[in-house]
C-alpha cells in the first residue's frame, strides 16, 4: 500500500475486532478508518482496541446489504478498502455485489485488498491443504476442541477459487486484479 497521503481514508469491511485495521495503522498512523461489521459485539471489541483514536469510526451494517443512503455517501470516498477473513461467508452473488460496491466506493486509483479463505479448484489439493492446515493448528498448541469448532464453522463457509474471485472482481469493474499471496486455504488478492 503506497500513497503520498499520510492520512488515507480506509474502509474495513467485515472488520470484526479491527485486527486488519490495526495492522494498517502501523503503516498509516493518521489514517481515517471506518470499520464496518454486522455484529455490534465485534465492533465493541474494536472500540476497545482503538480507544482514544478519533480517526476511527464504526458502522454496524451487513456488508452485503449496506443501507442505500450510506452506500451512496460512500461513493468515491476511500483510498483503500480492506477485508480480512470475512467475504468467504458470502454467496457468489453477494461477493459480486460487495465487490461492485467496493469499486464504487473507492476514489479513482483506489485499491481493494481482500485477505480471505479460498478453495483449490482441484479437489485432491483442497483436501491436502485442509489437512495440512488442521495439522498446523494442532502443532501450534491449539486444543482439539477449538480445532473441532473451526471445522464445524467451516461447514458454513462459501469459499471459492482464486480464479473465480478474480473473475468476480473484474465483473465488478476492477480493471487490474491479481493474487498477491497464497498459503494453503488462505489468499490475498487485490483490485484497482
Amino acid at each position: 500500500m503506497k500513497t503520498d497521503n499520510p492520512s488515507p481514508r480506509i474502509l474495513d469491511i467485515g472488520a470484526g475486532t479491527g485486527l486488519f485495521s490495526n495492522i494498517v495503522l502501523s503503516k498509516f498512523p493518521q489514517a481515517k478508518i471506518t470499520l464496518l461489521d454486522v455484529t455490534e459485539k465485534m465492533l465493541d471489541m474494536s472500540k476497545e482496541r482503538f480507544k482514544g483514536n478519533d480517526n476511527i469510526t464504526y458502522l454496524c451494517q451487513d456488508m452485503a446489504n449496506v443501507d442505500e443512503s450510506i452506500s451512496k455517501s460512500f461513493e468515491g470516498q476511500f483510498d483503500y478498502i480492506i477485508s480480512g477473513l470475512a467475504i468467504h461467508h458470502l454467496t457468489n452473488d453477494e461477493k459480486k455485489s460487495v465487490y461492485t460496491k467496493c469499486y464504487q466506493w473507492l476514489k479513482e486509483g483506489g485499491l481493494f485488498i481482500n485477505c480471505d479463505q479460498i478453495i483449490s479448484p482441484i479437489p485432491e489439493l483442497e483436501a491436502m491443504n485442509v489437512k495440512i492446515w488442521y495439522n498446523k493448528m494442532k502443532e501450534s498448541g491449539i486444543e482439539e476442541e477449538a480445532i473441532n469448532m473451526v471445522k464445524e464453522r467451516s461447514k458454513l463457509d462459501k469459499c471459492t477459487t482464486v480464479p473465480h474471485q478474480i473473475e468476480l472482481l473484474k465483473e465488478a469493474g476492477f480493471s487490474t486484479c491479481d493474487l498477491l499471496y497464497k498459503y494453503l486455504v488462505f489468499a490475498v488478492f487485490y483490485g484497482y
